[in-house]
């Protein structure tokens, strides 16, 4: 995690990348108001709304890895409820003029999240909800610079004095409003809301499930703590061996599983076998099959006693079990009449896997949606699972596997 100093030097210098470098305070806003709208608003969508281009090399990924902290913190506070504006966002009273001047932090926050509010669709809101953005509109708008307050407080005596109290009330306003959008249950809520989020949130998914850059790291994340954030601190433990006949927790094991995948594609082994192994122990029933992609990584860092714990614990004849076992008995006792026993039975069990491993036949780019048992399809996911990279990593496996 990066420190706050470290979150705002590095956004600053993501923004400056950027055709249109937001200040670090109008950010901060744009934030927030990205955390009161109702709807989940991904960000894929948000990033190239709030800086527009942006070239920046894969290599530098600093400012996007400070950027979704910065986001991540902002929706913790908003799903806390504690809402509360920069501490530089101050209107002073010993030099009000100079608190509102175009680079001062209050109304670049202000039009911050002025501008993230415009992704709300106000023809799906309900009549509360309009209300309260109406006010909280109203209000950001007044101190998004010195002529719009003393336009909209020209009706008051002193009108510094009526624009500090309400300055006070500022963050009272934004509360209101994210509470009525975010939490607020009301019966009139039609179906066609509700389809409408559900349809946001499995474009999402789809999104982190398919594509690996950043970006889904960061929002990963974010989704993944956006879930326990709902939950108690100890849902995990008292979810743990049944958690997967929870619908509602299905989408967060599965991004879990997604993090585990990209752990391992970035080279970080030992992250991504916490996050299997973690995941055996909330649902040993495996319905997702974390198993077969853990075997794999555990043989490539030659973790053999955990290995022998899991096929131990999941004594199956599947292709995938069979391939870790052939390899844990060639790694231990070699060419073994009980390794070749079980190099046959891999053989028998799925006779297209050893051409895909050896390079007789080349697998498709993409991977069926589904497999069959024995079938070509079995050994294209087999290979998707780091398949190839778990033979290779055993020194003579793949000759070994060739020979009769």
């Amino acid at each position: 995690m990066l420190s706050s100093a470290k979150i705002r030097a590095e956004t600053i210098k993501f923004s400056a990348l950027s055709s249109l470098q937001p200040d670090y305070y109008f950010i901060q806003g744009y934030i927030m108001g990205i955390g009161a709208n109702p709807y989940m608003i991904p960000p894929s969508q948000w990033v190239s709304d709030l800086f527009g281009e942006i070239c920046i090399r894969e290599d530098e990924n600093d400012g996007m890895q400070a950027l979704m902290q910065l986001n991540n913190q902002q929706m913790e506070k908003i799903l806390e409820l504690d809402i509360k504006l920069p501490a530089k966002c101050v209107l002073s009273k010993n030099d009000f003029e100079a608190s509102l001047a175009p680079d001062a932090p209050l109304p670049n926050w202000c039009l911050g999240m002025l501008k993230a509010l415009k992704w709300i669709d106000k023809a799906e809101l309900t009549g509360s909800q309009r209300d309260e953005l109406t006010l909280t509109d109203y209000y950001l708008k007044t101190f998004s610079s010195l002529e719009k307050v003393k336009q909209i407080r020209c009706l008051q005596d002193d009108y510094q004095q009526e624009a500090h109290r309400a300055k006070r009330l500022l963050s009272t306003y934004i509360n209101n409003l994210i509470y009525v959008m975010r939490f607020e249950q009301e019966s009139d809520q039609d179906d066609n809301q509700q389809s409408e989020q559900e349809n946001q949130f499995e474009e999402m998914m789809r999104f982190v499930m398919t594509e690996s850059n950043p970006l889904v790291d960061q929002t990963i994340e974010t989704m993944i703590r956006t879930f326990e954030s709902q939950h108690n601190q100890d849902y995990l433990t008292q979810q743990k061996g049944h958690i997967w006949f929870d619908p509602e927790a299905r989408p967060y094991m599965m991004l879990r599983a997604r993090r585990a995948q990209l752990n391992f594609e970035r080279g970080d082994l030992p992250a991504a076998i916490d996050e299997l192994q973690l995941l055996l122990e909330l649902n040993p029933n495996d319905n997702q099959a974390n198993r077969y992609p853990l075997a794999n990584y555990l043989i490539i860092e030659k973790r053999w006693q955990a290995l022998a714990n899991l096929l131990a614990d999941y004594d199956e004849p599947s292709t995938f079990m069979l391939a870790s076992k052939a390899l844990m008995l060639f790694t231990e006792q070699g060419d073994s009449s009980e390794a070749r026993a079980v190099k046959k039975r891999l053989k028998k069990q799925n006779k297209h896997l050893e051409k895909y491993l050896t390079g007789q036949a080349k697998a498709p780019k993409e991977n069926p949606p589904m497999y069959t048992q024995g079938d070509k399809s079995e050994a294209i996911i087999y290979l998707s699972l780091a398949g190839k990279e778990t033979w290779r990593s055993v020194d003579g496996a793949l000759f070994w596997l060739r020979r009769k």
